[in-house]
C-alpha cells in the first residue's frame, strides 16, 4: 500500500484510490523534480489540497496527507500557533488559544489521518507581520519553537528553520539551557539530512543532526562554534555559507583538517565582485576531501541593497524552493593559480 493510501474507497467509486493517489503526486511534483521544502500558502499546490480536504473523509485523509507532507510553511506568528493548536502543544493565555467551549480538530478524522507521522519536511520562521493582526500578538518565544520541533522531529527530513524571529531573551536562554540533550531539536531528528538555518542555530543548539548530509547556515564567519557546528559529523557532504568578508588561508587549512567525511563541498556565497582566493591559499590535491567553490548572488536591479543581505536572502529563497544544492558554481582558484593568471603565464 502507498505510503499515503487509506482502506476506504467509497468516496471514489468504482475508481481505485491509486489513481487519485498518482493525481496527487503529479500535482505537488515539479517539472525538474526538485520539490521545495514547502509551498507557500498561497501557492496553487497548497490551495488545491486545502480545497480537496473539504470534499469528503476520505478525501479529507488523503489530501490532509499531502498538505502535512509538502505545505508546512509556518512563516509568521499565526500559522506557528495555529499549527501548535492543531498538534495539540499548549500556547498558555496566547490570544490565538481557543476558548473554552470553541470547536478545535476533528479528534477522530486526524487520528485516522496520522497526520504528524506523514510530517517530513516543514519550513519555520515565525515572524510578526500585519497578517498576524492585533498588534499585541506576542512573538514566538524559544520555548515554543522547541516543544514543537519534540514532537514532530522524528520523521522530518528537510528543515529550513529562522531563529531570526524568536524571541530569545538571554536570562530565558540560561535557565532553558536548549543546549542540553533532551533539549537540543537537532539531535531529536534522526531522519534528518537536509538543514537550511539562520547563523544563530549553533548559539542554541550547538550539536548537529546525526545524519545531516546538506547543511546551509547564513553567517559570513568562522567562529568556533559554528566550525564545531558544521564539522562535528563525518556525514556532512555540501556546506553553504556567505563568503567571509575576511576569509583567510588559516580559515581554509582548519576546513582541510577538520574534516573527517570522504568529501565535502564548501561553497561560498557572495556577489560576483567579493569573491576571491585568500593570499598564500594551499594548492589543491586530487586527493583533497574538501572541495571549495563560489556561488555568484545576482545582484539588485538599483544596486542598493547590502551585499549581505543579497547573500542571505538568496540562500533562504533557494534553499526552501528546494534547488539551492545544485545551483551553479565554479570552483575556487588555489593561490598558486591565481599568480599564474596574473603572471599571464598558461
Amino acid at each position: 500500500m502507498q505510503p499515503h493510501a487509506v482502506s476506504r474507497t467509497n468516496a471514489f467509486g468504482s475508481l481505485p484510490v491509486e489513481l487519485f493517489l498518482n493525481c496527487l503526486d503529479q500535482l505537488v511534483g515539479t517539472r525538474d523534480g526538485l520539490l521545495p521544502i514547502a509551498y507557500e500558502p498561497s501557492h496553487s499546490v497548497t490551495k488545491a489540497l486545502r480545497a480537496l480536504t473539504l470534499v469528503s473523509k476520505t478525501v479529507y485523509i488523503l489530501a490532509s496527507r499531502y498538505l502535512y507532507t509538502h505545505c508546512l510553511y509556518l512563516n509568521d506568528v499565526t500559522r506557528h500557533m495555529h499549527f501548535r493548536r492543531t498538534l495539540g502543544l499548549d500556547l498558555g493565555l496566547h490570544p490565538l488559544a481557543l476558548e473554552y467551549g470553541q470547536a478545535g480538530r476533528n479528534e477522530a478524522l486526524f487520528t485516522e489521518a496520522s497526520l504528524p507521522s506523514h510530517i517530513s519536511s516543514l519550513f519555520i520562521s515565525p515572524a510578526r507581520t500585519d497578517r498576524c493582526g492585533r498588534k499585541g500578538t506576542p512573538r514566538v518565544r524559544l520555548p515554543q519553537v522547541i516543544d514543537l520541533c519534540l514532537s514532530i522531529g522524528a520523521t522530518v527530513k528537510r528543515l529550513a528553520i529562522d531563529f531570526n524571529p524568536v524571541y530569545v531573551p538571554a536570562s530565558e536562554q540560561v535557565a532553558l539551557k536548549p543546549f542540553s540533550s533532551d533539549r537540543n531539536i537537532f539531535l531529536h531528528m534522526p531522519l534528518l539530512e537536509e538543514l537550511v538555518c539562520s547563523y544563530d542555530a549553533s548559539d542554541y543548539f550547538p550539536y548537529p543532526p546525526p545524519r545531516l548530509k546538506r547543511l546551509a547556515m547564513t553567517t559570513n564567519d568562522m567562529e568556533p562554534s559554528h566550525l564545531d557546528f558544521w564539522f562535528a559529523l563525518s556525514s556532512l557532504e555540501m556546506l553553504f555559507v556567505i563568503r567571509p568578508k575576511l576569509l583567510t588561508t588559516a580559515h581554509v587549512d582548519k576546513m582541510f583538517t577538520r574534516y573527517r567525511g570522504k568529501r565535502l563541498d564548501v561553497v561560498f556565497v557572495d556577489v560576483n565582485g567579493n569573491h576571491g582566493t585568500p593570499v598564500g591559499t594551499r594548492d589543491w590535491e586530487e586527493g583533497d576531501r574538501v572541495v571549495l567553490w563560489e556561488a555568484d548572488v545576482p545582484t539588485s536591479f538599483y544596486g542598493d541593497d547590502e551585499d549581505l543581505v543579497l547573500a542571505d536572502d538568496w540562500i533562504w529563497t533557494c534553499g526552501v524552493k528546494g534547488d539551492l544544492w545544485g545551483r551553479e558554481k565554479r570552483r575556487m582558484m588555489c593561490w598558486s593559480e591565481v599568480e599564474r593568471l596574473l603572471a599571464g603565464t598558461p
